[in-house]
């Protein structure tokens, strides 16, 4: 018989469900019994050590008893050296089985009487005492006499009823076994065998059959329970098959009903002149939505943005919600691309109408992936990959808007794609790469740090810059992997440059966000330090406005722990986020960098010029020391050190290359004098701290 055969066969069902029935049988059984035999053992083995042990303890106090008696016979003959009483005395004990020798010694230590009634080599336990005389005035110890006395009767007794236990134990263990066989099979047994007899026909063509179990026991009300629910059983799968295909909030189809609705379609085919449009939709800052107005709130706008997608669609039209925030709306014919952008952007708008949230009126904003395929295309299961892709694009590159695939997005999603696979193999080969840009003093152009930067030599795309695959590093989960690959590159450059003459330059390495979780990261930064040899003070860790704000508590922990260390703290890109000078005094910062944005203007925009004077001004204020940042010509330098920043770092100076072009590079320089570093902010309060 095939296997399918076997599988799907009622009778052979039916003939081997009983031996798994019996199985729960025998494994309850076999888990009862031993525990019983075991039990009983023990109880009747504690019973039979406690016997022994007294019987031990009134044999040693009898021969106590003996001894004792003997010594007050002995001691006016011994005291006398009348031997031959002596030795007969001795001799009146020795009708007691269980002595096997006696002997008598006087008050020199000398054998005066010894008799032997058991072989020798016999394990025998030996009591002594004291053989006191006295007369009139006189008392002196005579001597003492010892017996040696045997357990091995006792031992002997106890062994035979030990077995005798065992075996009255394992006839008794046995009886309950045959019992509880038997009334296994019959009390459970039975009605589980017919209730699954029931349940294996009910599979077989979905019928309701009863279980004939007529017991009024727990398994007889099981079985009437059991019966009255196969009378709900079809209506019950109804509804469970509505569930595992629906969404249970919005009432929408779900994933799974998408996935089986497009393997339909794709297996089917259709007209190779009719083109579907399939809109993969994401709701823009739906976690705002639940933060700000609470998550009843947040399902209140999801159930209202599918109300407001069923109205916006034709009766032909399909809408699903995929979980979360995202949804799909796929129209089955469509004449042309146009046709189906405009459909998506029609989609697009019915969602943007305001919604009210706790009386306040909220925007929804979307953004919307649109793949178009013809109806015959075999790959039309793939429809949610390629609108993912679209939307990929839509919601990092113009969010609010719809993004058509096209043959370019998806070369740069399997660029991508590639990328994110050959990450592990870029850590093995060592294909990621440290440059560094110099940082110099604006006033004496001495060159004071270094930044090191990630670059991907990738062996089929070249050299890759860090906004391409940075993104794909938080994404895959190896951004401590990173900031550890980049923090050993900079040691060992620090090691390079302290043995080309340059041992004041310090490197700055950018920390991810996630790092300031990390508590572990100063420990790991003080090994490295250690296992290079450079000091940890050598080292400014850059963060962003961001991943302080969003980590305070831990931030800030983490933060103080490398400061510990003698690192030096910076603030990256300051003015693109959202926080204050005023407002990050709780953290352990040393320099502020300000971002490129507010430097490439200058000096033409007074209003850049202004906005950096008031940023030199705080920091000043809380003895901050500023850098900035992309500084590409003269004249930004000259408005930079007029505003009173100090450092400087940009192409105006030095494009990022590779250590040994950099070290080559700073033969040109002149080396930085010892106040660049006394000038730099003191970490001494943070250790008396």
């Amino acid at each position: 018989m095939r296997k399918d055969e076997a599988m799907t066969d009622p009778d052979r069902d039916q003939q081997a469900a009983p031996p798994r029935l019996r199985s729960v049988v025998h494994a309850m059984i076999w888990a009862t019994v031993p525990v019983l035999l075991l039990v009983q053992l023990l109880a009747s083995a504690g019973v039979e050590a406690s016997s022994f042990w007294s019987q031990l303890r009134q044999l040693d106090a009898r021969m106590a008893r003996v001894a004792e008696s003997r010594a007050e016979l002995i001691a006016e003959p011994l005291w006398k050296m009348r031997y031959d009483q002596v030795t007969g005395v001795l001799n009146e004990i020795m009708h007691d089985e269980t002595i096997a020798a006696a002997a008598v010694y006087d008050d020199t230590g000398a054998a005066i009487a010894r008799v032997v009634a058991r072989p020798e080599g016999q394990p025998v336990a030996e009591i002594s005492r004291p053989i006191h005389y006295s007369n009139g005035n006189m008392a002196v110890q005579a001597g003492r006499i010892a017996i040696a006395y045997s357990r091995t009767t006792l031992y002997a007794d106890a062994g035979s009823r030990l077995v005798l236990l065992l075996v009255v134990g394992l006839l008794a263990t046995f009886a309950t076994l045959i019992a509880m066989r038997i009334s296994a099979n019959v009390f459970i047994g039975r009605p589980l065998a017919a209730m699954m007899s029931a349940i294996q026909r009910s599979k077989q063509d979905g019928r309701a059959y009863p279980a004939d179990v007529t017991s009024s026991n727990e398994f007889g009300q099981l079985a009437r329970a059991f019966n009255a629910m196969q009378h709900t059983t079809s209506g019950a799968l109804d509804r469970l098959g509505h569930m595992a295909t629906h969404d249970p909030l919005t009432g929408l189809p779900n994933r799974r009903a998408l996935t089986e609705r497009l393997a339909v379609a794709s297996r089917d085919g259709g007209s190779p002149d009719t083109l579907v449009a399939f809109c993969f939709i994401d709701l823009d800052d739906f976690k705002g939505i639940n933060d700000t107005f609470g998550h009843e709130a947040g399902d209140a706008f999801l159930v209202q943005i599918s109300q407001r997608l069923r109205r916006a669609v034709e009766a032909e039209d399909w809408v699903a919600r995929l979980g979360g925030d995202e949804f799909v709306v796929i129209r089955p014919e469509v004449s042309d691309e146009q046709a189906a952008h405009a459909f998506a952007q029609q989609v697009l708008d019915a969602i943007s109408e305001p919604i009210r949230l706790h009386d306040k009126q909220v925007v929804p904003r979307a953004s919307i992936g649109l793949a178009v395929r013809r109806a015959d295309d075999p790959e039309l299961s793939h429809l949610p990959t390629l609108a993912d892709i679209a939307l990929y694009h839509a919601k990092s590159k113009a969010p609010g808007t719809v993004a058509v695939l096209d043959e370019a997005l998806q070369r740069d999603y399997r660029r991508r794609r590639d990328l994110e696979l050959a990450i592990p193999a870029g850590f093995a080969e060592r294909q990621f790469e440290v440059w560094y840009q110099s940082q110099v003093d604006l006033e004496s152009h001495e060159v004071v740090g270094l930044e090191a930067l990630i670059r991907w030599r990738h062996p089929d795309h070249g050299v890759i810059g860090p906004g391409e695959f940075l993104p794909l590093i938080e994404r895959s989960g190896n951004n401590a992997r990173l900031t550890r690959y980049v923090l050993t590159d900079a040691c060992w450059a620090l090691q390079r440059l302290a043995a080309a003459g340059r041992p004041r330059i310090r490197i700055a390495i950018n920390l991810p966000p996630s790092e300031l979780a990390d508590h572990s990261l100063a420990a790991e930064l003080h090994a490295t330090c250690a296992r290079f040899g450079v000091a940890a003070s050598m080292l400014e860790l850059e963060i962003t406005e961001g991943s302080l704000i969003n980590n305070i508590a831990s931030a800030s922990e983490t933060l103080h722990r490398l400061r510990r260390l003698g690192a030096t703290i910076a603030l990256d890109d300051f003015g693109t986020g959202y926080s204050s000078l005023a407002h990050l005094r709780r953290f352990p910062l040393d320099k502020v960098k300000i971002d490129k944005a507010f430097i490439s203007e200058i000096p033409d925009s007074a209003e850049d010029k202004a906005i950096v004077g008031v940023i030199a001004s705080l920091a000043g204020t809380l003895g901050l020391t500023l850098i900035a940042e992309g500084i590409e010509r003269a004249e930004q330098a000259e408005a930079m050190r007029e505003m009173g920043v100090r450092f400087g770092q940009g192409f105006l100076y030095q494009r990022p290359q590779p250590l040994e072009a950099v070290l080559q590079w700073l033969d040109g320089q002149p080396a930085a004098a010892s106040r660049v570093i006394t000038d730099s902010p003191s970490i001494t309060p943070e250790f008396a701290a």
